[in-house]
């Protein structure tokens, strides 16, 4: 059994408007039903992977790009 699947956001979860599907809410929805946690992964910043981690209700874990100030 899964416990944990972590998703990719672009060109994974988006769609290419930046929106994740209806369909892929509810499969994100069912696997938190079932005990599986759900962890988004993305090159991005955490401010901008935030937003879109509390748009489907899994916001504990993300894995991401460090803040920083300059590169």
């Amino acid at each position: 059994m899964y416990k944990l699947v972590a998703i990719d956001l672009d060109g994974t979860l988006l769609n290419s408007y930046g929106d994740i599907s209806n369909e892929n809410k509810e499969a994100i929805k069912q696997a938190k039903q079932n005990g599986i946690e759900i962890v988004l992964t993305s090159g991005r910043m955490f401010s901008s992977v935030k937003e879109i981690a509390k748009e489907i209700e899994s916001d504990n874990y993300v894995i991401c790009r460090k803040w920083c100030n300059s590169i």
